[in-house]
C-alpha cells in the first residue's frame, strides 16, 4: 500500500523514476487527478467530464478569473491529434468564413500532465437529434426518444432526382446482375430503365420502389425467365437491401475521398450527390471538407455524429474531433497517379461486370449456385476497403 501511494505521488508530481505500473482500477482516477491539477495550475476549475475516447478525455472547465467556460481536451503530446488542433488554430482565421466555421475555435494548446497536452477550445453543444438522424448514420435508439421521426426518407421519396439516383446506384451494386454477367454496356441501359421506373409514379415506401424497379429490369433481362423463382427472389432481396443501405447511409462524408477517387465517392464517403442536395447544410459541410483537403492538404476523416457538435450562438455544425485528420500533399500532381490507379481498378471492375461466366438454367437456391465473393476476397458489388453492407435482418436488435 505504501508503494502504491508513493507511485501515485510521483505520477502527479511528474517524477521519472516511477517503479511499477499503476493498478488498472486506480489508473483512471490517477489520470483525472493529474489532469485537474494541471488545469488548476493554468487557472481553470474542472466542472465535469464531458466525455472520453480512445485518445483523450474532455472536461468542461471554467476560468477562475473571467468565468469563461471552455472545453479542455487532454491528449498525448506525441499524438497527431495535437498537430491537427495546432493546424486548425494556426489556419482557421485565414480560411474563408464559409469553411472555417466548421472548425472549433481553439484558444490555447499547453503542456499538461507528463506526456500530455491540454487543448482549450470553445464550449459546444450536442447536435439537434433530428439533424443527427437526417445527416448522419445514427439510429433513433441513440438519440432523444422524444425526437420527431426523421424526415430524411420522405424528402428523398419526394425528389425525382434523388429517387432516380438511388435506383441507378442500387442496380449498379446489385450482386445478382453482376453474377449473371449482363455486361457493362447493357448494365448502363438497365440502370437507365430503373431510373425511369423509379420516377414514373410516386412511391410511399421501399417495397413500392423495389417492385417498380424489378418490373423494369425483368422486361430487359430475358435471362430471368431461365432461372428458378429463387433467383428473382434473391435479386429483389438484394435490391431492397441496397436501397435500404443507401437510405440509412449518412449524408455527410465520413472520410473525404483521396484525389482520383471522386468516381467512387458514393461508395466510400457517404451520400449520393442528388440526395445530398436535399440537405443544404450537409452539402455545405461536404464542400468545406473538400476545401480542407484540396486547398490546405488536410484530409478530413472519421466525421460521424459523435465527432460533430453545434455552436450554441449560430447552430453551425462543428467538427470537434480532429484526431484522425491527415496532413499530406494532396496536390494536382497526385491526381494523375491516383487517377491511373482508379482507372486500373475500374477496368477490373468493368471486366467483372462484362466478362464470361457460367449460365444457370436449373432450379436451386441462387445463393448456393452463384458465387458471392470475388477473387480479391471482397463481396461482389463491394469495393476494396468498403465494409460489407449490413443486412437489415442482421441489424435488428442492435
Amino acid at each position: 500500500m505504501k508503494q502504491l501511494f508513493e507511485n501515485w505521488r510521483r505520477f502527479i508530481n511528474e517524477e521519472e523514476d516511477v517503479t511499477g505500473p499503476m493498478p488498472a482500477h486506480l489508473d483512471s482516477k490517477v489520470k483525472m487527478q493529474a489532469d485537474k491539477a494541471a488545469l488548476n495550475k493554468m487557472g481553470y476549475q474542472v466542472l465535469k467530464e464531458l466525455g472520453r475516447g480512445k485518445f483523450g478525455i474532455v472536461y468542461l472547465v471554467e476560468n477562475k478569473k473571467s468565468q469563461q467556460r471552455l472545453a479542455a481536451k487532454v491528449v498525448k503530446e506525441s499524438d497527431r491529434e495535437t498537430q491537427n488542433y495546432q493546424f486548425a488554430m494556426d489556419n482557421k482565421a485565414s480560411m474563408p468564413e464559409q469553411y472555417g466555421k466548421y472548425l472549433p475555435v481553439i484558444y490555447e494548446i499547453a503542456p499538461g500532465p507528463k506526456g500530455y497536452n491540454i487543448i482549450l477550445m470553445e464550449e459546444l453543444e450536442p447536435l439537434d437529434p433530428q439533424v443527427a438522424q437526417e445527416l448522419f448514420a445514427v439510429s433513433t435508439e441513440k438519440v432523444d426518444q422524444e425526437t420527431p421521426e426523421s424526415q430524411k426518407r420522405e424528402k428523398i421519396f419526394r425528389s425525382p432526382e434523388a429517387l432516380a439516383e438511388l435506383a441507378g446506384e442500387s442496380i449498379f451494386a446489385n450482386r445478382i446482375l453482376q453474377q449473371m454477367n449482363v455486361g457493362f454496356a447493357r448494365l448502363r441501359k438497365i440502370r437507365m430503365a430503373a431510373r425511369k421506373a423509379a420516377t414514373k409514379t410516386s412511391h410511399q415506401d421501399v417495397d413500392s420502389l423495389v417492385k417498380a424497379i424489378s418490373s423494369a429490369v425483368y422486361e430487359m433481362v430475358e435471362e430471368f425467365e431461365n432461372y428458378s423463382p429463387a433467383v428473382k427472389s434473391s435479386f429483389e432481396d438484394n435490391l431492397k437491401e441496397t436501397v435500404e443501405y443507401y437510405l440509412e447511409k449518412q449524408i455527410v462524408p465520413v472520410h473525404q475521398p483521396e484525389p482520383g477517387e471522386e468516381y467512387i465517392e458514393t461508395w466510400t464517403s457517404g451520400g449520393l450527390e442528388d440526395t445530398k442536395a436535399l440537405f443544404p447544410e450537409a452539402e455545405r459541410l461536404a464542400t468545406a471538407m473538400k476545401y480542407f483537403m484540396q486547398d490546405k492538404n488536410w484530409r478530413p476523416k472519421d466525421v460521424h455524429w459523435k465527432n460533430v457538435m453545434a455552436r450554441p450562438s449560430t447552430k453551425d455544425m462543428v467538427i470537434v474531433d480532429l484526431g484522425l485528420f491527415e496532413r499530406g500533399l494532396f496536390l494536382e500532381r497526385d491526381y494523375q497517379r491516383e487517377s491511373e490507379r482508379i482507372k486500373s481498378y475500374n477496368k477490373d471492375r468493368h471486366g467483372l461486370l462484362g466478362g464470361g461466366g457460367n449460365s444457370h438454367t436449373g432450379g436451386g437456391d441462387v445463393k448456393a449456385s452463384l458465387p458471392s465473393t470475388r477473387s480479391d476476397g471482397n463481396q461482389l458489388g463491394q469495393l476494396p476497403g468498403q465494409p460489407e453492407r449490413p443486412s437489415k435482418r442482421n441489424n435488428k436488435g442492435k
